[in-house]
């Protein structure tokens, strides 16, 4: 299966009242990064779109994020029903009520998690992820883990967590990736989804699709 019908598949299924959720989670971001006083971007919506439908349609309800910012993506794995950690070494104060934060690093946020007896099966990754961070995932990570990770592109964070997982992730043979096409998935007139987000998903999820 191809990223393109994936990514319909996904949203046929799944996607009722998906473009309400994106104006909600577009203006969290907007408002956010606005009353923060910051310039920078944040994850998109059609990026966050394609989080949203993985977290729908496989049921996710432990998920942990890396690089936080101003908890765009959180938001929308939030609102299709995930219990989301994210966790950054900058804290910009943007996160609505039942979103965890862990001021730290990915390494160290995951021991938290480890000590505490967490189980994690999504994670989503907006950051260069650590090695140390995957052996802990190795550990903690459900036997169907999905993992997902921003910007990938040559040369870029999403291609390194790409390479890493690929390398060090126990389940990597066990899995598939999707990868972003040349332009986003049209999945209805107008809606786009799926730019730069690289999905790493568990074989038996996808044949049970």
């Amino acid at each position: 299966m191809q990223t393109r019908e994936f990514v319909i598949r996904l949203y046929e299924r799944h996607g009722h009242g998906l473009v309400e959720k994106l104006t909600a989670i577009r203006y969290h971001n907007v408002t956010s990064r606005a009353r923060c006083g910051l310039a920078g971007g944040s994850t998109g919506n059609p990026d966050c779109g394609f989080l949203y439908l993985l977290v729908k349609a496989f049921a996710r309800r432990s998920i942990f994020e890396i690089g936080t910012y101003v908890g765009t993506s959180a938001v929308a794995m939030t609102m299709a029903g995930g219990h989301v950690t994210t966790c950054d070494p900058n804290d910009y104060g943007c996160l609505p009520p039942g979103i965890r934060f862990l001021n730290m690093t990915d390494s160290d946020a995951l021991r938290v998690l480890r000590r505490e007896g967490a189980i994690v099966d999504m994670v989503f990754v907006d950051a260069a992820v650590s090695l140390d961070a995957i052996a802990l995932l190795n550990k903690i990570g459900s036997e169907d883990m999905i993992f997902t990770a921003h910007d990938y592109a040559p040369g870029d964070k999403g291609e390194l967590c790409f390479r890493l997982m690929s390398k060090h992730y126990r389940r990597a043979t066990e899995s598939t990736w999707f990868l972003p096409e040349a332009e986003p998935v049209e999945v209805t007139p107008g809606l786009l989804l799926e730019r730069t987000t690289a999905a790493m998903i568990p074989n038996r999820l996808i044949a049970a699709l």
